[in-house]
């Protein structure tokens, strides 16, 4: 039998490297949203803890490959910068759904992930989605409230974790 991946693996540079679905939270729910838009493989999250003026930080890279079979979508890499790797976890994964949405409306219109906020609350895709959202509940009602329910969840773990890292 294989041997699972590891939870998270620790390189000789003292960074964390994982795949960030061993929870539910946001980057679970982005590995969904991608395998839907057909990407065989899931983002690969690089974190490192450090200290900065006698405060504990985190630096997480994630990065969303090349789309094998649209090679138009572009490469997406998100940088963020936390206390901790949990919650830098959650909201690189975060940022990566929003831009990824964003970048590729029509690939979300009709899922739940549509709904996600987007950076600009006047987009004229993002408000249309707004206001036809009954259609999506009507046509896929039991998946628009789990993934709602699964990120207003998310959500709140990445408020704890950044209440927990601040304390």
């Amino acid at each position: 039998m294989e041997e699972p991946p590891a939870l998270a693996v620790m390189d000789e540079q003292g960074h964390f490297h994982s795949f960030c679905l061993h929870w539910e939270g946001m980057p679970r729910l982005l590995c969904e949203l991608l395998s839907v838009a057909g990407y065989p493989n899931q983002p690969t999250y690089e974190g490192f803890e450090f200290e900065e003026s006698g405060v504990r930080r985190c630096t997480v890279v994630m990065t969303i490959p090349q789309h094998p079979l649209n090679p138009q979508w572009l490469l997406i890499v998100t940088q963020v910068t936390g206390h901790r790797l949990l919650d830098s976890w959650e909201l690189a994964a975060t940022c990566a759904l929003t831009t990824f949405c964003d970048q590729h409306p029509l690939e979300v219109v009709m899922t739940p992930f549509g709904l996600f906020p987007v950076v600009d609350e006047a987009d004229p895709l993002w408000l249309d989605r707004m206001n036809t959202s009954h259609v999506l509940a009507a046509l896929d009602t039991v998946g628009t409230v789990r993934v709602t329910a699964q990120c207003l969840n998310a959500q709140y773990r990445l408020q704890v974790f950044q209440g927990n890292a601040i304390a």
